[in-house]
């Protein structure tokens, strides 16, 4: 079984993103990393990018409008709130909302949830929307509850 820095890694490889990468949280059950890349990729490739880095990491991609995703957030957040007090509570619209706010500053933003046999991954990235590097990382690797 994959664990946790191996699935994160291989995220953070995919895209170039490695070096100068650092965890935002880290604890047992839950790794969140974020990056950043010189790397820059084309607005139109980001769905099949994100899609083959989830084919690589084995994972079968969650529709991110299905009750499922409530599910993972919730156990995400369970995660965090054991190492982080400070966290206000997620709801299944904060993927919604975080895009929002990041192309309100003119960025394009793309994410993917996919579930793995012992995890949940959530890879989220984001670029200047006229293509101009970095390319923003972030992977976060859960344990499933399931």
């Amino acid at each position: 079984m994959k664990k946790t820095y191996e699935i994160a890694g291989e995220v953070m490889g995919f895209f170039d993103a490695f070096k100068g990468s650092r965890p935002a949280i880290d604890n047992e059950s839950i790794l969140i990393v974020r990056g950043r890349s010189r790397k820059v990729i084309p607005i139109e490739e980001f769905d099949s990018k994100l899609a083959e880095i989830g084919e690589i990491i084995g994972g079968k991609e969650i529709d991110a409008e299905s009750d499922k995703i409530k599910d993972v957030l919730e156990s995400g957040d369970k995660h965090i709130k054991v190492t982080e007090a400070n966290v206000t509570d997620v709801d299944n619209h904060g993927f919604v909302r975080m895009k929002e706010e990041l192309e309100s500053m003119g960025l394009v933003v793309a994410y993917k949830v996919f579930e793995l046999p012992s995890f949940d991954v959530v890879i989220a990235i984001w670029e200047d929307k006229n293509e101009i590097p970095p390319l923003y990382v972030e992977v976060t690797v859960s344990e499933s509850e399931a």
